[in-house]
């Protein structure tokens, strides 16, 4: 009777599950529906979810130097928030490792319900109900060099996620001063086409009273219309460069786009020199993408001496403690009892289908990579190097020579309008010479700009965007930026 109990009940339960399972059968049509019902509400959460981040986002109003610029760009970039996180993970990383030394302790639990038992004559063997619990301790003793091999992987990995980091500092850094300057060029482009709208205008008044005194004819005011109408257009050109700038800077920032502010800084020529020799000592021992490659070098040599390992056996102490019931050094007797046991286990594998040696051949290839790849690195920053000064070099000289050229436009203008009111010269000359000094105006301020951005870029390729921990690094960034 009690084994047909049991046959009974396990049957009942089994046909109870497959009913379950045949209740939760979904149509088509209801997926479809779940499915469109899933994304009204991922939509929803969308509109919440941007509210929430508008209302969080910092508002700023007033003046912004370039410094304050740099304090709201690191807490509240986004790209450089998400990779902060890979310290995280490296640090996660890193605490795994040590899995590989430490011992692994557990506990488990098991009932076992049998249908009957054995019996010699009025002797059991074992119950119906057994009853077990334990207590298992392993502990790594050799593993061919493993062990400290993926403990110091660990801690190059978190090493290397902090270079990653400090990368991305200089480039979000770099990107938040060019978005600052592309501001302060286009807002100085702005005035000179404020200006020549208003120069052009004043022209264009002067021409329509000779008009009416009969020297000016309807073409000369037709042309003066026409020069009026394309600095207009090049007004509002750059009217609304103004309005992107900003909206780049206040994206790199981080900050709400209801922001309202004024640069407080200027696009000011100040010359700047630095031998070869210095921008490559400072690239070397500031540059994160070299430190990282270096890094990564010694974490491919830990990674093959883990493939390695797995020629050598692998020997483990064990430890077993063990709660039963019925007793498990007498099975007869049907009571708790208690056992325990402890040993050294040795493992070598003898052929794994060649895993070992396709894993040893790759990580192979990966250290010989990581190598060529500090090369290539150092080869990229000297390349970085050589542009960058090349290119401060070349946009001195732009400044120097539109310094010229915007002295020589003023002083044509000026010639040009006295000329024009004396009867000399001719509107189109004035015309001509006002268009000249517009061009030479802009010109001037995008040579300050070139130039401001080859000495940012040459700090970015020396890796002094930023000041490091270091008091080497921090000194070394005061000597790169004052040229000596």
């Amino acid at each position: 009777m009690n084994k047909l109990y049991w046959q009974r009940t396990i049957c009942i339960f089994f046909a109870f599950a497959i009913i379950l399972q045949l209740a939760g059968c979904t149509s088509r049509e209801e997926f479809y529906e779940q499915v469109t019902l899933s994304r009204d509400s991922a939509y929803q959460q969308w509109k919440n979810r941007k509210q929430r981040e508008e209302q969080s986002q910092t508002i700023i109003s007033g003046q912004l130097s370039m410094k304050d610029c740099i304090k709201l760009t690191l807490p509240n970039n986004k790209r450089l928030q998400s990779i902060v996180q890979e310290k995280e993970v490296a640090r996660g990383e890193e605490l795994k490792s040590y899995s590989a030394i430490l011992p692994s302790v557990g506990l488990s639990g098991n009932y076992t319900r049998q249908d009957k038992v054995t019996a010699f004559g009025p002797i059991t063997i074992g119950d119906v109900d057994n009853y077990t619990a334990g207590l298992a301790v392993s502990q790594p003793i050799f593993d061919g060099g493993a062990m400290p091999a993926k403990v110091n992987a660990g801690k190059l990995f978190y090493l290397l996620a902090d270079q990653t980091v400090r990368e991305a500092v200089q480039d979000v850094v770099y990107t938040a001063e060019r978005s600052y300057y592309d501001v302060l060029l286009n807002q100085h482009l702005f005035e000179i086409s404020d200006d020549a709208v208003r120069s052009s205008q004043v022209h264009l008044n002067d021409v329509m009273q000779k008009r009416k005194v009969g020297v000016a004819s309807d073409f000369d005011v037709l042309r003066a219309e026409v020069e009026l109408s394309n600095f207009k257009a090049d007004w509002i050109k750059t009217k609304n460069a103004i309005e992107v700038a900003k909206a780049d800077l206040i994206k790199v920032m981080g900050v709400s786009q209801d922001s309202k502010f004024t640069l407080s800084d200027k696009l000011v020529y100040e010359a700047f020199e630095i031998a070869m020799e210095q921008a490559v000592e400072a690239a070397y021992h500031n540059r994160p993408d070299l430190f990282g490659r270096q890094i990564d070098i010694k974490l491919q040599k830990e990674l093959l001496d883990i493939a390695r390992s797995r020629y050598w056996p692998s020997i483990n102490g064990f430890y077993g403690y063990t709660w039963a019931n019925p007793d498990p050094h007498n099975p007869t007797k049907i009571e708790w009892g208690r056992a325990w046991d402890a040993g050294v286990a040795a493992t070598l594998p003898l052929f794994d289908g060649f895993a070992r040696e396709g894993d040893i051949i790759s990580q192979k290839a990966r250290f010989k990579r990581s190598q060529i790849d500090l090369v290539d690195t150092e080869e990229t920053v000297l390349l970085e190097l050589t542009k960058s000064i090349f290119s401060i070099k070349d946009a001195a000289e732009f400044v120097e020579s539109q310094r010229m050229n915007l002295e020589r436009a003023q002083k044509g203008l000026k010639l040009a309008e006295v000329g024009y009111r004396e009867g000399t010269n001719t509107q189109v000359e004035v015309m001509d010479a006002q268009s000249a000094l517009t061009k030479a105006r802009a010109f001037y301020y995008q040579a300050i700009y070139s130039h401001i951005i080859a000495k940012l870029y040459l700090q970015k390729s020396m890796g002094t965007i930023t000041t490091f921990d270091t008091d080497y690094s921090q000194n070394k960034s005061k000597d790169m930026e004052s040229g000596k």
